[in-house]
């Protein structure tokens, strides 16, 4: 209602005072805390953090990661990975190849099968060398979907580390 509307009808207007405006300024920032709030709450309940344990130092050992891919692919080093059997009673099975198509001798295999969205699912494998590069191992459970398979074997012993890395993506029916 405008002054002289009020003033014809005998009321007053309140005027626009420093406390209205306070009033004004001091919801608008708690409305925006709130609904950040809200956001912050389920940013951090929907999301399980990093995919990669200690992402900084990955990081900074990408060069080496670079150079062991290099060797690696100059070596003609070759793996093939793949899953046996149904549901109950499924395994997995690893053949490492050389260039000639010849088994590469290994040890110290292992195996993680990581789910594509949680972490929580992720499981490492027990392999057992079964000769002339293979590797086999059984797996408890897996559910429907694309699993990601990262093997990593020793290929020379003296050398620290493991040498050999291959990643595959699997297909549960």
């Amino acid at each position: 209602m405008s002054p002289q509307a009020a003033a014809r009808e005998g009321r007053t207007a309140a005027p626009f005072s420093g406390w209205h405006a306070l009033a004004c300024f001091v919801g608008f920032f708690a409305f925006m805390f709130a609904v950040n709030g809200i956001f912050l709450w389920t940013a951090i309940k929907t999301f399980p953090g990093e995919d990669v344990e200690k992402s900084y130092l990955t990081g900074l050992d990408y060069n080496e990661e670079l150079e062991r891919k290099s060797l690696q692919a100059a070596a003609g080093w070759s793996a093939e990975i793949g899953l046996l059997g149904k549901s109950a009673d499924r395994s997995i099975e690893i053949r490492l190849k050389q260039r000639d198509g010849s088994g590469l001798p290994a040890s110290a295999s292992q195996l993680l099968l990581r789910h594509p969205t949680d972490r929580a699912y992720d499981q490492m494998v027990v392999l057992s060398a079964e000769g002339d590069g293979v590797f086999r191992g059984s797996i408890v459970s897996l559910t429907r979907g694309v699993w990601r398979a990262d093997f990593s074997a020793d290929v020379d012993p003296a050398a620290p580390g493991n040498e050999f890395k291959a990643s595959r993506d699997l297909i549960v029916p």
